[in-house]
């Protein structure tokens, strides 16, 4: 038998697969593509409809008895009260005082957090003094400093803000602390190299470089000061949505205590979608599709 005559086929067999099989990989290829594209559209409806399935389930289990209606009432009362509280025009006085408290806390608190955390990260003698007592306040719960306040302030809308401010203060500060000791030590040689003074280095170098640090912080921020706020309006306001809550609950008016849970929860889901939208026109160059 001729050996080139056995070698033949067997060169041919893998040009006559690999020819065959392109057409089938381009079909599979296809059908992955069609099925990612029908599953992104499957979640993005679910997305939508899943809290209606939810609300739904919520109502059918309340009126049957099978949700004790005393605390968890149908979302349909839910609903009523909320249009009653906005007819009244409670519930929005009591989410814009709350939502004046919280901005004006946490402009304070994150603006000296940004600072202070970006003098930490520049100056070791600065921060040989300071992050030590940092290190020792921050573990103190911040709600048990609000009679101190109040000792020293009085009562107010000044001890709130005070309180907000402080717990802002500490996250910012210490995650924009940790984004500026992140540069490459080069980096900042190269601008004193260049001339650069600490106040240049401060706004060209270190803030940029810790942007990212700065508003991961300031996004947990976010959230402690909602908590925060919520908290100290329980005890130290009249008026808010914390205080709404809290009056709902010693009168066991459950409808309202849920409505104002829910507009907390719905502000600090605003708040953070401006603030990642403020991230990415501040950081082009993170923007994800």
């Amino acid at each position: 038998m001729n050996v080139s005559t056995l070698r033949k086929p067997a060169a041919a067999l893998p040009l006559q697969q690999g020819g065959a099989s392109e057409p089938l990989v381009a079909v599979r290829r296809g059908e992955n593509t069609g099925q990612r594209e029908w599953s992104r559209k499957a979640q993005r409806w679910l997305r939508i409809i899943s809290p209606f399935i939810l609300l739904a389930l919520w109502e059918a289990a309340s009126r049957l008895g099978m949700l004790d209606a005393r605390f968890f009432p149908p979302p349909s009362e839910i609903i009523f009260a909320a249009r009653d509280g906005i007819l009244n025009g409670s519930l929005i006085s009591a989410t814009v005082t709350s939502l004046r408290r919280l901005a004006l806390g946490y402009a304070v608190g994150a603006a000296g957090g940004v600072v202070v955390g970006l003098w930490l990260g520049l100056s070791p003698w600065f921060r040989a003094a300071v992050e030590p007592w940092l290190q020792l306040t921050y573990p103190v719960p911040k709600l048990t400093l609000f009679p101190l306040l109040v000792l020293l302030v009085g009562f107010g809308e000044t001890p709130i803000v005070i309180l907000l401010a402080i717990a802002v203060f500490y996250i910012v500060a210490i995650n924009t602390t940790a984004g500026v000791l992140s540069i490459r030590p080069v980096i900042l040689d190269v601008g004193r190299d260049c001339g650069a003074s600490f106040f240049q280095s401060f706004r060209t170098i270190a803030l940029p470089a810790a942007l990212p640090h700065i508003f991961t912080s300031l996004e947990i921020a976010l959230g402690i000061g909602f908590i925060v706020l919520v908290a100290v309006e329980f005890i130290g306001a009249k008026t808010g949505l914390g205080a709404i809550i809290w009056s709902s609950w010693q009168t066991f008016d459950v409808a309202p205590m849920y409505v104002a849970i829910f507009m907390v929860s719905l502000c600090g889901y605003a708040s953070a979608l401006l603030l990642k939208s403020a991230g990415s026109l501040m950081m082009p160059w993170r923007k994800t599709n």
